[in-house]
């Protein structure tokens, strides 16, 4: 009997929806416009999170210990010996390059290297192990993976060309790996001495794997931290490269928020579709109770028509989703490059694919439970006749009308007034209020109408403004919600590229720049000699030289940048703004002194006459900070170091970049020439940029970073408004037969379609007036949640574009729904009407 009544209401709930499909494809389309964008986002957080996450050796075996080290130029012989001798283990050392393969095209791609000792095949599997002891690594030789190298037509044999520190490097592969050893299979590895000579690495290490097989791990990791002294960094061997995790934090951050909003709209979107779906079968269901079937039976039969909804939508919203944030995340490849790792960053799919079925199972239970057990509240009969639907009253909207004024209230108190840092607790009450406006906003307005002297249609607006309240309040939430999301996320990420514009104009004064490879996608080792500078001097037209070096050191588990000048030219190629400490900082900087930037200084709480520890690859060294410089093209802050300390930390006098005052009387192209016939021949991937070329590839690459989160906040607002104006489409098919009824009493074709224009105006202009104020209140808390880990506060700048293009957009898809719905067509026969009723 049980099995009958469940198999009923699921035959009566696809009847109903059979007849009037407009129910089906809103439920359907708002599920995979949730599960897509869901998806989407959560692909592009997780492909540039494993973009950072760094390249181990993954075939390194169990009981290894990793020591990577923090300071630039690696860990000394010294360091190295006394890790060996402290923990009294086998130990075998590495050098980690970012490097180019140079094809015979010219193009090139990034890959990492790995310098070993012969001893590495006892730190590694079985397999691995295995494998370099049938064909060890001889001079010139190196090792490629497999996965990497077949599909590119690369045999044991054949030679590879690898872009080196002064000129182009040819190897001999000995063998392929099996696998893909490292960095998905993006690597070489090569002897350590060949990997030294190559990119000048002289005697410095990288990383030491310890053997903690058979000994206590926690007190192998103690000698290993006590010998480094701040040197290097103790880790899992997964873990190595692991500190560009927390760089580039300002993207990490607003990707997470984004992130949360994203999937916090797609959820509202999922659970107001799905519960009006089941709003709108209510009558149908309703009769199966006047037939004795009982909540069990109307629970278990809904839910065998709604779960094939929620499989379709899924199954097609986590393809499209995966497409789609596949293609929008592909700056985690510019911020692989920009990190100058040589990391070959995956589409992590799983993640994301299992977050959005989550969150999809969640939205759609609380919608399913919330939705049955509603109408099993109202009298059965009431529930089919329509009686049970009564309209608003103005005492049912003063205390939420009350509870969203004050919380509004606290939220513009607390951004607008409050100290930094305390501007992000605003966002919570903000939100809350609009939401909660947005519930009551319908009725409040159908109120309104009914002051003075109202007409026919005022008042007819009026009443169901007030009777359909449930499906304005959704209507009204949806537009709020995608509206405050997609012009905070697109305040925010046009604030930070306008400031991070800004910040590239003062420190590029120089007319030309010379640099190893191109701006953005130059990797770490990646350098030029500090002896090519007499050559450059000696260019026709060339004013002035001076050399900029840039590189990261880990500080506490994190990498930071660390910039330095040579102190020839400063005045004339450098003008940073020093807002703490003496002007010319540069030139007094020694080697016990650092300058850091005002966002590190926000970030780490620091100021001027503060010490910090650097690491050095002999030990570490405490420095007094000598100056604040104003930057904010650093994510997360940089430090700047006089040329001595860099080269401690370095260990090298490599450089970065020449920046080149150029003769006023003097052609600059001509100089241009000149300046890159000197560099070409030991460096195929140099470049000689002008000082607009220069801002122009930063303000560039900024942009497209985030500019993917712009583009999400609009792909966020237009799907959310698509999905509300198929809800409305959908609402409106449902009310044919009122609309019918209207004409029988005598209302014109006319009159009803602009009731009906005129309510989801209203609705629209309503929520456009609650969600732009507070997006733009909502760019201040972001920002400032933000600035927590990026030290970065920028000026608010305002979506302009997107802020005047929502209303009209909402009205459009609105007026296109009411198009669909052609209520104007409601010509239902009176004996159709009263078998209904």
């Amino acid at each position: 009997m049980a099995a009958d009544a469940t198999r009923l209401v699921s035959r009566s709930l696809m009847r109903s929806w059979y007849f009037r499909p407009a129910r089906l494809a809103a439920a359907v389309a708002a599920g995979i416009a949730g599960v897509l964008l869901t998806t989407a986002v959560l692909v592009v957080y997780f492909a540039v999170y494993d973009a950072l996450r760094g390249a181990p050796i993954t075939a390194v075996r169990d009981g290894i210990v990793a020591v990577e080290a923090s300071a630039p130029g690696g860990m000394a012989p010294s360091v190295v010996e006394e890790v060996g001798k402290r923990t009294g283990l086998p130990t075998t050392t590495m050098l980690v390059v970012s490097a180019s393969r140079v094809e015979d095209d010219g193009a090139t791609t990034p890959m990492l290297v790995f310098g070993v000792d012969p001893t590495l095949g006892d730190f590694v599997e079985d397999d691995l192990a295995e494998q370099t002891r049938e064909t060890p690594l001889g001079p010139d030789t190196v090792y490629l993976a497999s996965a990497w190298a077949e599909p590119r037509g690369i045999k044991a044999g054949d030679t590879i060309r690898v872009g080196g520190t002064t000129d182009v490097r040819t190897w001999k592969v000995a063998a392929l790996l099996r696998g893909e050893v490292a960095n998905r299979g993006s690597v070489i590895v090569a002897p350590r001495l060949v990997v030294a000579e190559a990119f000048g690495r002289g005697t410095f290490t990288d990383a030491v794997l310890v053997d903690a097989k058979g000994h206590d791990r926690a007190e192998v990791v103690a000698a290993a931290e006590a010998a480094v002294d701040g040197s290097g960094a103790v880790k899992d061997p997964q873990d190595l490269l692991s500190g560009y995790r927390k760089s580039f934090q300002t993207f990490l951050t607003i990707l997470s928020m984004f992130a949360v909003i994203a999937v916090l709209t797609a959820g509202v979107v999922l659970f107001l579709t799905w519960r009006l779906a089941l709003d709108d079968a209510r009558p149908a269901l309703a009769r199966m109770r006047l037939t004795g079937v009982r909540t069990s039976h109307l629970m278990l039969g809904s839910a065998a028509v709604m779960v094939p909804i929620l499989l379709v939508s899924y199954g097609i919203g986590v393809v499209l989703g995966v497409l789609v944030g596949g293609n929008l995340g592909s700056f985690a490849r510019q911020i692989t490059d920009l990190s100058q790792q040589a990391v070959t960053p995956g589409t992590p799919w799983q993640l994301p694919a299992l977050g959005a079925f989550l969150a999809a199972v969640l939205m759609f239970l609380a919608a399913w439970v919330s939705g049955v057990r509603r109408f099993t509240r109202v009298q059965a009969i009431e529930a089919v006749s329509g009686r049970g639907e009564i309209a608003v009253l103005p005492g049912g909207v003063r205390k939420p009308f009350a509870i969203g004024a004050a919380l509004l209230a606290v939220g513009v108190l607390v951004v607008l007034l409050g100290p930094a840092g305390v501007q992000s607790v605003g966002l919570v009450p903000l939100l809350g209020g609009a939401a909660l406006f947005s519930v009551v906003l319908p009725v409040a307005i159908g109120l309104g109408l009914r002051k003075g002297d109202p007409g026919v249609v005022r008042l007819a607006v009026s009443r169901q403004l007030q009777l359909g309240w449930r499906r304005n309040a959704a209507l009204c939430v949806t537009f709020t919600v995608s509206v405050v999301s997609a012009v905070a996320m697109a305040g925010v990420a046009g604030s930070i590229k306008h400031e991070v514009a800004a910040s590239v104009e003062r420190w590029t004064p120089g007319d030309l720049y010379v640099q190893a490879a191109p701006l953005g996608t130059n990797l770490r080792n990646e350098t030029l000699p500090r002896e090519l500078e007499p050559r450059l001097r000696a260019v026709d037209g060339v004013e002035a030289v001076t050399t900029f070096s840039f590189t990261y050191l880990e500080i506490e588990g994190r990498r930071v940048q660390v910039w330095s000048w040579s102190r020839t030219d400063l005045a004339r190629l450098s003008r940073l703004t020093v807002t703490d400490g003496p002007a010319d900082v540069l030139d007094q900087l020694g080697d016990k002194d650092i300058a850091v930037s005002v966002n590190y200084a926000n970030a780490q709480g620091v100021a001027v006459g503060d010490t910090m520890d650097v690491p050095l690859p002999t030990g570490h060294r405490t420095v007094t900070i000598k100056a604040v410089v104003d930057d904010s093209a650093s994510d997360g802050g940089m430090l700047v170091a006089g040329p001595e300390l860099y080269a401690e930390m370095t260990g090298s006098t490599q450089v970065y970049a020449f920046f080149v005052g150029v003769k006023g009387s003097a052609d600059k192209s001509a100089v241009r020439d000149g300046l890159a016939a000197v560099v070409k021949d030991g460096h195929p991937r140099s470049r000689v940029v002008t000082q607009q070329t220069l801002r122009d590839t930063v303000a560039n690459i900024t942009a497209r970073l985030v500019s993917a989160f712009e583009v999400f906040a609009w792909v966020m607002f237009v799907l959310a408004v698509l999905i509300g104006a198929a809800t409305l489409a959908s609402g409106l098919v449902e009310r044919r037969r009122a609309n019918a009824l209207l004409r029988l009493s005598g209302a014109t074709a006319k009159g009803v379609r602009t009731q009906l224009t005129v309510e989801v105006v209203l609705i629209a202009a309503g929520s456009a007036a609650v969600s732009l104020p507070v997006g733009w209140l909502a760019i201040v808390a972001l920002l400032d949640a933000q600035a927590v880990q990026s030290g970065i506060r920028p000026p608010v700048e305002i979506p302009v574009l997107l802020s005047a293009l929502s209303l009209p957009l909402v009205v459009a898809c609105m007026l296109v729904a009411l198009l669909i719905a052609n209520p104007g067509r409601a010509n239902t026969p009176l004996r159709d009407l009263l078998a209904q009723d």
